[in-house]
């Protein structure tokens, strides 16, 4: 009895110690973006590849030629300060757009990302640990940045200190930008949201809703308050994001072949229980989006769930569960990692001025297909919430689902 007891407790320990190296390793996940005299990560030289051919929805077949721009080209190199998920997610669909992603994160991270999630070796040559000083590739030529961290790791100084960022004198960004970013967008989550999610980096006993309130609060206003925002022809816009699932290539195939997709084992790293099946559950079934104006979510009718007991009660329970991952189901508060990172690159590739809004939430919807530039356009220009379905009129042949009684074909991993 004592020795199963010494045991339990010997077993509590280890556990507590492997929570508190996670926590650690959370608490210094982001890069620190001034002067330093070590080594950056950079491998690669400062020159830009050309635009990819291919198919893909955001894909442009310009070359990059402008001067003062507020809006980015392909072959335009763009700082993505994280780190998490979205970071490198948003890395595959910047590239596959013809643009230049650098990835900014502490060393550590970076040689966990590029061995395990992201095998690409052009933007493992392309990632660094900071912003570059003078001399290193990119320095005076960057043209973008996008503040994208999952959680809230980013200090507040760190909005200037990598916007207004100089060395010896001279800008971090592109002399024919005037030394200043074209375009910034800076990724924010929702708040009020009615599902209480865990984020992919969840760890029990050091959860601090608090503290991680007052970070998010104090970097959005020091982002608001920066220049880049707030004045007249300002380059920056927020996209908040719901509860983040999903970026790999569980799902449709073009996920695997246009390249946007993290290695499969991202959908296991985290502590939350099932939490695997509920990351593979969105590549499969919510790549759909849903574009609402400022800071918003998209609550459930309050009649929604009464309707859909009493309408779907004809069907099998297989049917009823397959209607909530058809047809543009809405996501109240979530959304897809490839969703937002699809979102980021548009508005990253429409000049700023044409936005008829500073700030917008990017939410998921049932739909096994990312929206084209120009449907992601057309809900920046007309932001609103997806329809709440009418289960009464649910169909599931026009589906391609054949119903019985007792059976169904349909698949309902959520």
């Amino acid at each position: 009895m004592m020795n199963n007891k010494l045991l339990l407790s010997a077993r509590s320990s280890l556990l507590v110690l492997l929570m508190a190296a996670l926590h650690c390793s959370t608490l210094d996940a982001f890069v620190t973006p001034h002067n330093r005299h070590h080594h950056h990560h950079h491998h690669a030289g400062a020159g830009v590849a050309a635009p990819r051919s291919s198919s893909g929805a955001l894909l442009s077949a310009s070359a990059s030629t402008s001067s003062s721009t507020n809006y980015l080209e392909p072959g335009d190199p763009v700082m993505l300060v994280g780190p998490g998920f979205l970071q490198l997610v948003l890395a595959k669909h910047l590239k596959r757009a013809g643009l230049k992603p650098i990835v900014v994160a502490p060393q550590k991270k970076l040689d966990s990302f590029f061995a395990n999630l992201l095998l690409d070796d052009e933007i493992k040559r392309d990632s660094t640990i900071g912003m570059p000083e003078s001399g290193d590739p990119y320095f005076g030529e960057l043209k973008g940045v996008v503040f994208c961290a999952e959680d809230a790791i980013l200090p507040a100084d760190f909005v200037s200190r990598v916007l207004d960022f100089t060395h010896e004198g001279k800008s971090a960004f592109a002399d024919s930008n005037n030394g200043a970013p074209a375009r910034v967008i800076c990724c924010l989550p929702v708040t009020g949201k009615v599902q209480k999610e865990k984020s992919n980096s969840w760890i029990p006993i050091f959860n601090n809703d608090r503290t991680i309130e007052m970070t998010w609060k104090n970097f959005e206003e020091k982002f608001k308050n920066h220049a880049v925002y707030k004045s007249e022809g300002g380059v920056g816009s927020i996209l908040r994001f719901g509860s983040l699932f999903g970026g790999s290539y569980d799902g449709p195939p073009f996920l695997r072949e246009e390249d946007l997709a993290l290695e499969e084992g991202m959908y296991k790293m985290s502590l939350e229980q099932y939490r695997d099946l509920r990351e593979r559950g969105f590549d499969r079934h919510r790549l759909g989006a849903q574009v609402l104006e400022g800071n918003a979510i998209n609550p459930k009718p309050s009649n929604q769930e009464k309707m859909e007991k009493e309408g779907l009660k004809r069907f099998s329970g297989e049917v009823q569960e397959a209607f909530g991952i058809l047809g543009g189901y809405p996501e109240i508060d979530r959304a897809n990692r490839h969703t937002l990172a699809s979102a980021i690159t548009a508005a990253l590739m429409k000049p700023a001025d044409e936005f008829r809004y500073k700030e917008y939430t990017i939410l998921s919807k049932a739909e096994q297909q990312l929206p084209t530039s120009d449907e992601w356009y057309e809900m920046f220009a007309n932001p609103q919430a997806a329809s709440w379905p009418d289960p009464f009129t649910f169909r599931p042949s026009e589906f391609g689902i054949e119903t019985t009684t007792t059976s169904s074909t349909a698949t309902t991993s959520t």
